[in-house]
């Protein structure tokens, strides 16, 4: 009787969900990387790509820069140029 769904505490704290704070972490994260010296191993993961090996059948779990993407896309910024962003 007394329940309260998560969502109309949101609406009643006017907090945004945990969804926008993710995104936001991930792109803060983000452009934190693409302003790193490019000798940074972080830097060198973002561009790296394996040399041999093979992904498992079935949908593949997304890369890093597939989210990057999708959230960009999100936020409404332009995919294309989000290398340049910085």
């Amino acid at each position: 009787m007394d329940k309260v769904t998560n969502k109309e505490i949101l609406e009643r704290t006017g907090l945004p969900c945990m969804q926008v704070f993710l995104i936001r972490k991930n792109l803060r994260w983000t452009g934190h990387l693409m302003r790193m010296l490019p000798d940074k191993l972080s830097k060198q993961v973002l561009y790296s790509h394996l040399s041999s090996g093979h992904r498992k059948r079935g949908r593949h779990r997304l890369l890093f820069n597939d989210t990057i993407k999708r959230n960009l896309k999100l936020r409404d910024i332009k995919t294309e140029s989000w290398t340049s962003l910085s």
